[in-house]
């Protein structure tokens, strides 16, 4: 038990560290590659200006003579760059730095400027980086572009010294903690290991020398045992003590009946109530909150998360300091070059003639600049004084500035002499921002790698460390209750191993001497009798003993924990991928055509629903898993090939087909194996268990669209998908309660019995329709393509969306307390919806990337209120005025119209957003979260006054 346990606690750690250090790298890369596409993109701008008079006289760029002289500027600049590229609208080629020049752009350079919400846009492929920059003339046409090519050679380099350091620190810190576990957990599981030799040594003696069994003949555990596992353990040392003695009657029993004797009264009554007692030892052995699995598992949960969160925030800091000094001197080179390009551009002309302080356009240029690099706050030419400027001063003492320190300056020369200088100043605040994002991208991973290996710890602790308990104790305490039914067919590796290797030899040798009485007495009624009388007694079967089948949530919380990850991977670039796709035949606005895929998404969950439970009747819980995988699979790799919004939109419905199946067939699996009394405990750990997939797929996608691209993740989301079928196929058993349930069929919900409810109506069109609206027209939807035209990062984007779902997991217990003890769970629903609607209205109104964050968490925090009281007075309007309904029809009926609402919801505000722009779009939203939310507070109101409130409570 000791060795399996440190096994596990290494693996664990070993795991934790090589996710931890794979998207520490992936997040290296996606910021060093997107401050070297800025950088990139300031020479596409500079080389970009050139050709503008031009476009704006309407003329072709290939008309300017000293094209390719142009664009051969910019390799002066910074000779890494690879190519440089002047085309116009169609992408043709018409000046370039290559000798061979092609005949036009490549596609991605194309796709990527039509996609392009600004001027500057940026590209990356498996060989070279790509920035460009629109040439426009005055009246806002596209006349061209220039485009930079720069080779990735930088980028692998930096990255290579990433993932050298990264391996080594994460090797040494898993060292350090593996070795560290060992006497930690020798100092918990030493004492019960010990107490577990103790039981098989007693077990494995015979009769007479046996020692008093601890926990049953008054031999004491040690702290440690009694402290962590005692009273199972003392549990077991008594089953097994009298399992001993019910084998002993059963073979006497045996004895007797094959010599005509039988013990009537014995152990008649008694027989009856101890195989009653076995049956509802096999119930309380499923029951999670009962097995020794469960109890383990939480006693060395807090050990296995201190160790997990220490070992990840020992690398998430190293991995911020590598990252850190990785991007210094690019932030360094970005202002050398914004000093060069100044200075270059002020001296040519100069050159041409144009004195020093008649440069028209030139702070406007400068300006321009700034946007592009956001560290730099102010760019000055002085010559004793200031000439140009833009931007606002951080340092206020400009002269002597070249030999100030912490003052940037690049000479400007006119005949061999220095006549001006460049002056840059850099603002701290926005340095430090860049900072606090990587910290931010930095936490994010280390909480997403926490998560997944607390899930595979729970599995590994169950599967390796409790499970062969957990089967010793279900045998032990069947056969201490006269059932020798059931076997278990193991190889006997260890102490628990072999006691119950001897157990399920027990019950095989008497099942088979049994076997053997019974067909020697086919002519003798008597004989049959007795052996009747034994067999009822004691559980026996001519055919032998059956294997012992034990089942358990946590066998199937990892494969749900990824499903639900696989599922969210794509959930923060989806309109953009979309928005990427081939459109142009489809009658619809292109605001309508992204929310497509979700509504479809959202439509196939509805239409599958009521077929769940009829489908897993007929098939089975375990059948129905693997094979609801099988469309999530198909659609995930049919969405990395889809070129067409009509091909994203198929797949997406296939997607949602597989994600209501397996969900669905998750929940009727945990309600089928624990008793009625553990299911709220059950279904609280499911819930748990699937947003946290949701997080970490949400936090994540967002940080692989980046690196891999967003089809590859697409990729990923189906080898996720399938890691999950390989789990249910490998670990899931049949699930069984020992509880009889009502056969399922499939039936459409009571809608309008259900709508005739005024209570029902408020409560759907007041709390649940705007709630769900909120999470799929503005969290789905609209926040991917507002932060965006924001100019956001997709891992920027995810990082703000996991922020909706990190409110709702953090808040839910807390708002569930807060309605027990000091608010009615109508107040909280009311305040709830108010909330998140008022956080809406206020970005609606100032939209920014910080309202958006304030209403994204507004609305998670809202969403939270939200769903802790929807469900208790959604079954206490079932109870009261629909009570011939029934509970399980009235909260059928209710999520299927708060989705259907949903669905008409999302298209109604992506109208909106198409017409009127993202900010009527979330204007919209905040409307109907705050209409619903006024309607249920006037029938609140109304309520008091006539006793008809849909509270609970009363």
């Amino acid at each position: 038990m000791l060795f399996r346990s440190w096994l596990t606690f290494s693996f664990v750690i070993a795991v934790v560290q090589m996710v931890l250090a794979g998207l520490s790298v992936l997040q290296h890369d996606a910021i060093f590659s997107d401050l070297l596409r800025q950088r990139v993109s300031v020479i596409a701008q500079t080389t970009a200006t050139a050709f503008k008079p031009l476009v704006d006289l309407g003329m072709p760029l290939s008309m300017m003579r000293n094209g390719d002289a142009v664009v051969a500027r910019a390799l002066d600049t910074d000779p890494e760059i690879e190519f440089v590229h002047a085309f116009d609208a169609s992408g043709a080629i018409v000046h370039s730095t290559m000798a061979d020049r092609p005949q036009s752009v490549p596609p991605v350079v194309l796709k990527a400027m039509r996609l392009a919400t600004a001027q500057g846009w940026s590209a990356e492929t498996s060989q070279r980086l790509y920035s460009g920059f629109d040439i426009k003339s005055r009246s806002g046409e596209i006349g061209g572009g220039v485009v930079v090519g720069y080779p990735r050679d930088r980028l692998e380099e930096v990255s290579q010294a990433i993932v050298r350091e990264t391996a080594w620190t994460a090797l040494a810190i898993w060292a350090v903690f593996s070795a560290l576990a060992w006497p930690v957990l020798r100092l918990l599981l030493g004492a019960p290991q010990r107490a577990l030799g103790r039981l098989e040594k007693t077990l494995l003696e015979p009769e007479g020398r046996r020692e008093p069994v601890p926990g049953g003949g008054g031999a004491e555990l040690s702290v440690g045992a009694r402290g962590l596992f005692g009273p199972e353990i003392e549990r077991l040392g008594r089953n097994l003590d009298e399992a001993g003695q019910q084998y002993a009657r059963a073979r006497e029993d045996l004895d007797g009946a094959a010599a005509g004797r039988v013990r009537d009264g014995a152990a008649g009554s008694e027989g009856g109530s101890l195989v009653e007692g076995a049956e509802v030892a096999v119930r309380g052995a499923a029951d999670p909150s009962r097995s020794l699995a469960r109890r383990v598992a939480t006693r060395l949960a807090p050990v296995a998360a201190l160790f997990i969160l220490l070992s990840a925030l020992l690398l998430g800091l190293a991995s911020l300091r590598d990252v850190n000094q990785s991007i210094e001197p690019e932030l360094a080179a970005r202002t050398h070059l914004i000093g060069s390009v100044v200075s270059d551009n002020v001296q040519r002309a100069l050159a041409a003639g144009v004195p020093l302080d008649r440069l028209v356009g030139a702070e406007s240029f400068f300006g321009d600049m700034l946007t592009r690099l956001p560290e730099v706050a102010y760019i000055a030419v002085a010559t004793g004084r200031i000439v140009l400027e833009a931007g606002e001063r951080i340092d206020p003492y400009l002269a002597p500035a070249r030999e100030r320190k912490d003052v940037r300056s690049h000479p400007i020369m006119q005949d061999g002499e220095e006549i001006a200088y460049v002056v840059i100043d850099i603002d701290p605040a926005i340095i430090s921002k860049r900072f606090v994002d990587v910290f931010l991208d930095m936490s994010v991973v280390v909480l997403v790698s926490v998560l997944i290996a607390f899930e595979i710890m729970v599995l590994l602790t169950s599967r390796s460390l409790t499970a062969g308990l957990d089967r010793l104790q279900r045998l032990a305490a069947m056969q201490a209750a006269g059932d020798f039914s059931r076997r278990a067919g193991i190889a006997a590796s260890g102490s628990v191993d072999r006691m119950t290797r001897l157990l399920a030899d027990r019950a095989v040798a008497l099942n088979g001497q049994f076997a053997r009485l019974w067909s020697r007495t086919r002519s003798s009624a008597g004989g049959r009798a007795a052996l009747e009388q034994v067999a009822q007694r004691h559980a026996l079967s001519s055919s032998g003993a059956v294997p012992l089948r034990t089942t358990y949530f946590t066998d199937l919380r990892l494969a749900l924990f990824l499903f639900a990850a696989a599922d969210h991977l794509p959930l923060v670039f989806l309109p953009l991928y979309t928005r990427a796709a081939e459109a142009s035949w489809l009658p619809f606005e292109q605001a309508v055509l992204l929310s497509l895929p979700l509504a479809g998404y959202l439509l196939a969950i509805v239409l599958v629903s009521p077929l769940a439970r009829p489908l897993a009747e007929w098939l089975g819980r375990r059948p129905l898993l693997v094979l609801a995988t099988i469309p999530a699979l198909v659609a995930h790799i049919g969405l990395f090939y889809a070129t067409s919004v009509p091909e994203i939109v198929g797949w997406r419905v296939l997607t949602g087909l597989g994600y209501a199946l397996v969900t669905l067939a998750c929940q009727d699996y945990v309600l089928d194996t624990v008793t009625g009394r553990e299911r709220a405990q059950a279904m609280g750990l499911f819930t748990t268990v699937l947003f946290a997939g949701i997080f970490s797929g949400t936090a994540l996608g967002g940080v692989l669209a980046d690196r891999l691209g967003q089809e590859n993740v697409f990729l990923l989301s189906a080898a996720l998908v399938a890691a999950a079928a390989v789990l249910v196929a490998r670990l899931v058993g049949p699930a069984d309660s020992g509880i009889e349930r009502p056969r399922a069929r499939m039936h459409l919900p009571p809608i309008l019995p259900t709508l005739r409810s005024r209570r029902f109506c408020v409560l759907l069109f007041g709390i649940a329709i705007p709630n769900n609206i909120v999470l799929q027209a503005f969290i789905s939807y609209l926040v991917t393509l507002i932060l965006d035209s924001l100019g956001a990062s997709t891992a920027d984007i995810g990082r703000s969306v996991m922020l909706y779902f990190l409110a709702v997991i953090v808040v839910g217990p807390v708002a569930g307390r807060l309605a027990s003890r000091w608010m009615s769970m109508t107040s909280l629903a009311l305040l709830g919806a108010t909330l998140g609607g008022s956080a809406l209205l206020m970005a609606a109104l100032v939209p920014h990337e910080v309202t958006v964050l304030l209403a994204i968490m507004g609305a998670g925090v809202g969403d939270a209120m939200g769903r802790v009281s929807l469900v208790p007075m959604a079954m206490n309007v079932a109870e009261n005025e629909l009570q011939h309904l029934g509970p399980n029809a009235v909260l059928g009926t209710l999520r299927t119209l708060e989705r259907v609402g949903s669905i008409a919801g999302l298209l109604a505000v992506a109208m909106v957003a198409g017409q009127f722009g993202y900010a009527a779009g979330m204007a919209t939203v905040a409307a109907l979260s705050l209409g619903g939310a006024a309607l249920f507070g006037a029938h609140l109101g109304a309520g008091r006054k006539t006793s008809a409130v849909i509270d609970p409570a009363r």
